[in-house]
């Protein structure tokens, strides 16, 4: 084959491969682009180069389904696909006894850009500027705080009227306490890197030391579930005797995987999550990991004006009065949000 031109061996090549099998006729893969894109309610289409033969059934090896179509051609929904990149493989078998197998890659955006919330009157409560925050929640009238770094890990009581610390508890040196999260009428605390998981009462009288399979973020209760974060762009499901993970998502916005997911609260039927790094909240579609709206927190807080400020990293919903509290590492103060609407 030396002797032969690459040019020759290329058409040569196209010629064969359009002589006898399938491909993907959409979506097609833009130029300078790995992989094809597609959107969570799209559908990805099989076709045959030459329109000769009905496609009996195919098999997807990546889900170890089959399917039937009967037709000469094929549409797989994307919404059977994850966000971000999937490796997919087919094989056809075709009415004439042939088989074709084909391997692709494709990357999954969702088909909407996220709504964008602004927050509009709002209050702010004063907080430990001294406190490192790692997880906030609501709770019998009471806010609940972890905060991190070695050697200073607590977990606190604040009244969220006027922000004082009512009651703080030392968790061991050894640790780097994370998010938090209310399940089975206990308190739920996260560590970062230590692969534990502590349990409190009410009064932050521990109950029980667990292990923790994972780099522990953050926390959140939904549907009876604790859902876990660990800085990724995938949330997880824990089993609720072992804390094992159960299952897992990936979140996703309109242009990719949405990364870096912190601190975690279950609101009005949405995750509402921090991402590290950004003064941005994302609200998630649970069923589908899609992210449904977008927070802009950064106009209320004017980093120019308070340069100490760390990152974002508290969120937690008062049901009663229907108000979100937003703080973060180090800040002074808690804003104190009645959200006019709630993404449905």
């Amino acid at each position: 084959m030396s002797g032969f031109p690459s040019t020759f061996i290329s058409i040569l090549v196209m010629i064969l491969c359009a002589s006898c099998g399938m491909y993907i006729k959409y979506p097609t893969q833009k130029p300078n682009t790995p992989w094809r894109i597609i959107t969570y309610n799209d559908s990805i289409e099989f076709a045959q180069h030459k329109k000769h033969h009905v496609i009996d059934s195919a098999y997807a090896h990546q889900s170890n389904n089959w399917y039937f179509p009967g037709n000469t051609s094929f549409k797989y929904p994307a919404r059977n696909l994850a966000a971000g990149t999937n490796e997919l493989s087919f094989t056809f078998y075709l009415s004439n006894g042939h088989k074709r197998k084909i391997t692709e890659r494709l990357f999954m955006v969702s088909d909407s850009i996220p709504i964008q919330v602004r927050i509009e009157d709002h209050i702010k409560v004063p907080h430990d500027e001294k406190a490192f925050t790692q997880g906030l929640l609501y709770w019998n009238k009471l806010l609940y705080e972890s905060t991190g770094l070695r050697g200073e890990s607590t977990l606190r009581i604040i009244n969220p009227v006027n922000g004082q610390v009512l009651k703080k508890q030392a968790l061991p040196d050894s640790v780097f306490s994370e998010g938090i999260a209310l399940y089975d009428n206990a308190l739920h605390s996260l560590t970062w890197k230590d692969s534990l998981l502590f349990k409190f009462d009410w009064d932050l009288i521990k109950l029980a030391t667990q292990p923790y399979p994972k780099e522990g973020w953050g926390l959140t209760t939904i549907d009876n579930k604790l859902l876990a974060s660990d800085g990724t762009d995938r949330l997880y499901y824990l089993h609720k005797n072992n804390y094992q993970v159960d299952s897992s998502f990936q979140v996703f916005n309109h242009l990719g995987p949405v990364y870096y997911l912190n601190e975690l609260e279950y609101i009005h039927n949405r995750i509402w999550a921090n991402v590290l790094g950004k003064d941005v909240i994302v609200i998630i579609d649970p069923a589908t990991g899609q992210v449904v709206a977008e927070i802009d927190v950064a106009p209320c807080i004017n980093r120019k004006a308070n340069p100490q400020l760390g990152a974002l990293n508290g969120i937690a919903y008062n049901e009663d009065q229907q108000t979100v509290y937003l703080t973060g590492k180090n800040w002074p103060f808690m804003l104190v949000w009645r959200p006019s609407f709630f993404v449905k």
